[in-house]
């Protein structure tokens, strides 16, 4: 991995680079057993968001629930 790659991604996450905007975002979803779960994250990109957190659910036995479906 080039040497501006990992500068550039230090930068971005101290915030000294411009333009990284994030974003709250909230997603809902049911454990193991049909626990209700409501989960609270902040993130600069809500697609890579969504398919991270539904692949924690799926990988434990859990699933990721229509907006509004736990609240």
């Amino acid at each position: 991995m080039p040497v501006a790659n990992i500068d550039r991604a230090i930068k971005k996450g101290t915030g000294e680079l411009e333009g990284a905007a994030y974003e709250e975002v909230h997603y809902e979803g049911y454990g193991p057993a049909g626990v209700a779960m409501l989960v609270d994250c902040a993130t600069d990109n809500r697609n890579r968001a969504a398919g991270e957190i539904r692949h924690i659910f799926a990988k434990y036995g859990g699933s990721l629930a229509e907006a509004g479906s736990v609240s």
